[in-house]
């Protein structure tokens, strides 16, 4: 084990799923995200960081009737409105699931002009999810976890000329291109219609070749949801509304880049040795020295700890038994 997970510590102060992570791991987090936004960056890319939380009527024009039931967390403060009666109810917020909940809701009640079109951002985010509806799936390590930092590509582009789905196509490349550097087994699936929600018109994930489990799984999700959060959210295309025409719409579109957990998890697995983990030659730049090529193991992993405990209490047994029969022998 490289001794970058503390997993049983994390459960006594958080709960189930919680975790903290430790050296090696906390630098491999933080080399990935800086290498996803340089990325972005250089494809024109906006940087932005966002709240971690959402006012509830905000965030229902951007999340599903479901996500409230089965994935967000609600928070209960007292109002900060001074001329607010004593009296008043106290004022729910939402820690988000996703950085695309926030930006989506950053252009809210605007116009936008033909002109600023493609908008991209880079949102980068902690991320909060109850994962009700995982209940006993991946309940050790960090694949699936409450919370997760997340880097997400955000697009906004004109209705007209098929523009969104050119956009949607650069965003699935540009996961692709991520990955590739990594140096990561993956493939592409087109999700069926059955499995969208109301939300996507269309939706891609990458999955990415997981060894321990023999498994691809899921590490990006590509959607175009054309005018349907835009409605949501007024956010309209144009300067202002002409009399003579229908109110337009701009088309939103949202990919992972990278939710650094699964991520982390998947070069472990594909990266490893018999003397520790090597580090993608794109991250290396970012990691400390003593640990920019390679993380190694400092200890035995959990099976390999409990298969020299079985060991050693086999050996013990066997030990014991000439003993026995001395002694059996000695009383006769």
């Amino acid at each position: 084990m490289v001794d970058g997970f503390d997993g049983e510590r994390g459960t006594v102060t958080a709960g189930a799923r919680g975790y903290y992570l430790k050296g090696p791991l906390v630098f491999l987090e933080q080399a990935l995200i800086r290498f996803a936004l340089g990325m972005l960056y250089e494809r024109g890319y906006t940087a932005l960081y966002t709240p971690f939380f959402m006012r509830k009527e905000i965030m229902q024009e951007v999340a599903q009737l479901s996500q409230f039931d089965e994935e967000l967390y609600k928070v209960v403060g007292k109002r900060e409105d001074p001329d607010a009666p004593s009296d008043a109810p106290e004022e729910e917020k939402y820690l988000i699931a996703t950085s695309e909940q926030t930006i989506a809701a950053f252009h809210r009640d605007e116009w936008l002009a033909p002109s600023s079109l493609p908008i991209c951002y880079a949102g980068i985010s902690t991320c909060f999810r109850q994962e009700v509806g995982s209940h006993g799936r991946d309940t050790r390590g960090i694949f699936r976890v409450h919370q997760f930092e997340k880097v997400e590509q955000f697009c906004l582009t004109s209705p007209h000329d098929n523009e969104s789905w050119n956009m949607f196509h650069k965003m699935i490349e540009t996961a692709e291109a991520f990955y590739k550097a990594l140096g990561l087994p993956y493939h592409i699936v087109s999700i069926v219609s059955g499995e969208l929600n109301n939300a996507a018109a269309m939706k891609y994930d990458l999955e990415g070749w997981y060894p321990g489990s023999k498994a691809f799984r899921e590490l990006v999700s590509c959607s175009n949801c054309t005018d349907y959060q835009a409605r949501r959210l007024a956010v309209r295309y144009g300067q202002t509304k002409k009399m003579d025409k229908e109110v337009e719409y701009v088309h939103m579109l949202n990919a992972t880049m990278c939710a650094t957990t699964r991520v982390i998890c998947a070069i472990l697995e594909n990266y490893q040795t018999d003397d520790g983990v090597v580090v993608p030659e794109v991250l290396r730049s970012f990691m400390p020295q003593g640990m920019n090529e390679k993380i190694k193991f400092v200890m035995e992993a959990p099976i390999d700890q409990q298969r020299a405990a079985l060991e050693k209490l086999s050996l013990k047994e066997d030990k014991s038994k000439p003993q026995a029969a001395a002694t059996k022998d000695n009383k006769t």
